[in-house]
């Protein structure tokens, strides 16, 4: 017995993990911090963020200089890992990083001191992900005139270039006259510092001043100058012999999500295997909306950025990831349909990614349908279907890594299983009534405004769509949760628990825009037995 306690001792101690993780997002948006502090906090995990106004707002950059200066402050002893959007760090944030305001030379002064922050600990790892800058200008109106044009004649360039189509090149021409020359030139400088600086960070790499990068590719297409500076980049890359600590992935939001799995999974020693069943099989080989590779390599690259696997030879595995893709055959979506209902209705650990989405990135009305019935919803690991398969990937692969991450460990159960179920809620809630029902009718609310723009509002029209976001979101959320979360019971640890309520809800724009929400709230539950439901 004395050997089998000293056995148990060694094993937590092994899956023990430190409880705090910084963390330098993207920007302020949500998607780039909020959802990594909820899958952080399935595992008991603090995932601490720069003040919220350091981050800056929209087309107002954040501030690298106090982002650092805060990262200078803290106790990194108490710290296993910081993740770094060197986009932040460089620029001021992802929007920043589109325009040509700050030289190569400024930003790699900031990343080299962000490494000798970091070396101050030699315990804490550092991880980075940078983005390679998206085909499209960011819209707004000032570039409302020409940001399509423009992303239309580089895809036509680099696709005559890299064909030889003539029929690439007449469009290309006939293209460049409509656009300013000031424009083009001031977003082919940007690209080439942006890439610069990427090709900084892998020679970094090299030197070992941090631990690990991912080079997340912002919105794109299949050509582009996108693609000959990603072959640049990994020819750097096996040049050096990084290959093994660089990951390149489709899209950018999610990353903070991905990393904070990479990194909770990497300190524990545990590599979750996942089995994915696609909603049809010929969808793997297909090219999701703004994604340059088939959807079959974009998935393989989220799941082992994050630190997981894809299912071994030999069968075995964690969890089933539920792909739905784009352009699906019906009769092969509905066995789909099917077998996934049997699997939660069973009780086997399911996570669904929704990448069928609508060009308005809303999930999939009958797949939504299907866990709304039977109350399913609240059975899964985790769901997501937002904006792009990459953002979607990327955050319902490492929600389900944490989450069975923590069940590995000694996270305190109660905490687990609610954390998880408030995840789960958010992005039903987020993903699905937002874009579905709330985010259309705010536009509805802009283009009934004279001079509010879907890209930009500001003053009283920006109050008045806030003010109906908040109002229409909260219905939804309340629906949701009566629906699928109260009265239901669920086991943490060998206690059974029910849910009572929801408290503390705040809905509000982030950005000048109804592009994305911010949406907060807290589960409550006590002991109970079996549900009315």
């Amino acid at each position: 017995m004395r050997l089998v306690g000293a056995l148990l001792l060694l094993l937590a101690v092994a899956l023990a993990r430190a409880d705090r993780i910084l963390l330098i997002p993207l920007d302020s948006r949500p998607a780039a911090g909020q959802f990594a502090q909820m899958i952080g906090k399935i595992a008991n995990v603090d995932v601490r963020m720069p003040p919220y106004e350091a981050l800056g707002r929209f087309t107002t950059p954040g501030s690298p200089e106090r982002v650092l200066d805060w990262l200078e402050s803290q106790d990194l002893s108490q710290v296993s890992s910081v993740i770094v959007s060197s986009d932040m760090v460089c620029y001021g944030g992802l929007i920043a990083s589109r325009l040509n305001d700050v030289t190569a030379t400024e930003a790699r002064a900031r990343l080299d001191r962000l490494v000798r922050i970091c070396k101050s600990s030699p315990t804490t790892k550092l991880y980075i992900f940078s983005a390679t800058m998206r085909l499209t200008p960011t819209a707004t109106k000032g570039a409302s005139k020409f940001r399509l044009q423009l992303a239309q004649y580089e895809e036509a360039k680099t696709k005559a270039s890299y064909t030889g189509s003539s029929d690439a090149a007449r469009l290309a021409a006939k293209l460049k006259p409509l656009i300013p020359a000031s424009e083009i030139a001031g977003y082919e400088a940007t690209r080439t510092r942006n890439n610069v600086v990427q090709r900084d960070l892998i020679w970094m790499l090299a030197r070992h001043d941090y631990n690990y990068l991912v080079i997340g590719q912002d919105d794109a297409r299949p050509y582009g100058p996108h693609v000959p500076e990603t072959a640049a980049l990994r020819e750097l890359v096996a040049k050096v012999g990084v290959a093994s600590d660089v990951y390149f992935c489709e899209g950018i939001d999610q990353h903070s999500n991905v990393l904070l799995s990479r990194a909770l999974l990497a300190e524990s020693n545990w590599t979750p295997h996942v089995r994915v069943v696609y909603s049809d099989e010929l969808g793997k080989y297909k090219y999701a909306s703004f994604e340059s590779k088939p959807i079959k390599d974009s998935l393989n690259d989220q799941l082992l950025a994050s630190g997981a696997k894809p299912m071994g030879p030999d069968g075995n595995y964690d969890y089933t990831l539920y792909l739905n893709t784009p352009g699906r055959r019906e009769f092969k979506f509905q066995e789909f349909l099917t077998e996934l209902k049997q699997d939660v209705d069973q009780g086997f650990p399911v996570a669904i990614a929704d990448i069928d989405l609508g060009h308005d990135g809303t999930a999939d009305p009958e797949l939504f349908s299907g866990m709304w019935e039977n109350a399913r919803m609240m059975k899964l690991l985790a769901f997501a279907g937002w904006n792009t398969a990459g953002n979607t990937m990327g955050t319902a692969i490492p929600a389900a890594n944490v989450y069975l991450l923590a069940r590995r460990t000694a996270v305190d159960p109660l905490l687990r299983e609610v954390a998880q179920r408030e995840f789960l809620l958010h992005r039903f809630v987020n993903d699905y009534a937002y874009h579905k029902f709330t985010r259309p009718e705010a536009y509805k609310m802009i283009e009934s405004i004279p001079g509010a723009n879907h890209d930009e509002t500001y003053g009283r029209a920006l109050s008045d769509v806030q003010d109906f976001v908040a109002r229409d979101l909260k219905k939804h959320l309340m629906q949701f949760f009566d629906d699928q979360f109260l009265g239901r019971t669920f086991f943490a640890g060998t206690g059974q628990y029910v849910f009572t309520g929801i408290d503390d809800i705040k809905i509000w724009l982030p950005w000048p825009r109804p592009y994305e929400v911010r949406l907060e709230f807290h589960l409550l539950a006590k002991p109970g037995g079996a549900s009315g439901h």
